[in-house]
Order: C-alpha cells, then structure tokens, then sequence
C-alpha cells in the first residue's frame, strides 16, 4: 500500500501504476521464475479478443508476441494461465470489473486429445477439450469483509464473475470453485490464498496439449 499510495502522489503518476506495483513488490517477489506477468490483449483461434488486460499470466509452453517499442503484447488464449484485473477502489471500479470479467471470460482454450506420463510413469489420456481464462480482480481498497467480496461475487451474471476478489488494504479474499482455496478470509491468511490460487490456476492444465491449428489456419 506505501508503495502504491507513494507513486499515485506523483505529478506524472500513470494510470498503471497500481499494476506496477502490484507486480514488481508482490506478484514478482512471490512467485519463481517460471512465471511471467505481462499486459496487453488476448485473442482467441475463433477470433474473440478481449480489449486491454492489466496482468496476464503466461504458460511456459507457448508464445505471445510482443508490440514494437512498447510493453504490450498480443497473448493466444492457449498460452494464458489467468488474467489478473487491478483497480484502486473496489466499490467505485466495480462495474469495470464485470466489463472486462465479460470480455475475458468469453475467450475459449482449445487442448488436443493426447496422451502424458506423471513422475511414476502412469500414463493419463485427456479428450479433446475447451476451457475458459479464469479471471481474479485486484483491488487497493474496497470492502474490509471476505462476507461481502462473496456476496459481489454470487450477485452478478456469470458471465460477468470474478474467479476470485482480493482487497490488499485489509488482505480480505474470496475465492471460487475453479480456486485452490475456494475460502472467504482476511490478513495475511486472504494474502496467501490468492497467492496459493494464482499458482493452482497457473499449473491446473500442466498436461494439457493446445490445439493452435485455428490460428495458423487464420493466418494462412
């Protein structure tokens, strides 16, 4: 939060400077070098894009592209993990939440029927499938009760609901049914679960094959 509040009191402040933050003092301090937090837009092999994200969360296993001479770039939706939205007032910036929830989670994967091995070398076989992006939001300050980031969450259509809500100032958290933590819960303990259900979004599809062929098709 002294960070945050720190860079807003700049003359020059930027829009962006609560995502900076929220990567450079907590997202890129946490989390292993595997992981790389990003920006800019999603698209989809049906063509679908999102609009502007503040944080994207790649997988390890496929590229995104980046925009000449900014730090923006194009994702494919098969090499996004979950997108993280940030906002400064939960309650003032919560009908942006719903819009951008919208436009991310319309967005489809699409994996390749395959076969894996585990460590033990028990062999898995997975169908051809599809799956959403799963979204979290991100704010500053907001409610100081996880009861009333769970009520948020159930009071809007699906297709505009956070996967998860988090309030920094009071470390309040909700998580979800696609979450690790799937709990309501504040302090340091909120802090963690989100932090445990980043990870458990970004490693829940580690054996899954993209299917990328719509894309080259596109392209072709």
């Amino acid at each position: 939060m002294a960070h945050r509040d720190a860079g807003a009191s700049l003359p020059t402040a930027a829009a962006g400077v609560e995502r900076e933050v929220l990567v450079r003092e907590f997202l890129g301090q946490v989390f292993p070098s595997p992981f790389r937090f990003g920006s800019g837009a999603i698209v989809d092999a049906s063509g679908r894009r999102s609009g502007q994200l503040d944080i994207v969360v790649e997988f390890p296993f496929l590229p995104s592209f980046p925009s000449p001479g900014s730090g923006q770039r194009l994702y494919l939706a098969d090499s996004v993990a979950l997108v993280i939205e940030v906002k400064s007032d939960l309650n003032k910036q919560w009908p942006q939440v719903q819009t951008t929830a919208k436009a991310v989670l319309k967005l489809r994967r699409n994996w390749r029927a395959h076969e894996s091995f585990d460590s033990k070398g028990v062999q898995g076989s997975f169908s051809e499938s599809t799956s959403r992006i799963p979204f979290l939001a991100v704010a500053y300050r907001g409610p100081s009760k996880p009861a009333t980031l769970e009520k948020k969450i159930a009071g809007v259509p699906a297709e505009e609901r956070p996967d998860g809500l988090l309030v920094i100032a009071s470390g309040a958290y909700s998580g979800c049914a696609l979450c690790a933590s799937t709990v309501a819960t504040g302090g340091a303990a909120g802090l963690l679960a989100f932090a445990n259900d980043v990870a458990w979004m970004a490693r829940n599809v580690k054996w899954a094959a993209p299917k990328i062929g719509g894309y080259v098709q596109a392209l072709g």
